[in-house]
């Protein structure tokens, strides 16, 4: 069982720490966003770590 939302994305992220591109859209989708729009305004969070869709930045971005 997991204790927090968050938690529960990251447990979904390969060992690298990066989810899949229907986990990712999935994860924004949830939250309004896509990940295109992560791009457009990518509240301070590396790009490279957008392009690998890293678990942490996404949810970092979602303001989590």
């Amino acid at each position: 069982m997991f204790t927090s939302y968050a938690e529960s994305v990251l447990d979904t992220a390969d060992e690298q720490g990066n989810l899949s591109y229907a986990d990712a859209q999935r994860l924004l989708g949830e939250h309004g966003s896509s990940i295109e729009d992560t791009y457009a305004d990518n509240h301070w969070v590396c790009p490279v770590f957008l392009d690998e869709r890293n678990a942490q930045a996404l949810l970092n971005w979602l303001g989590y």
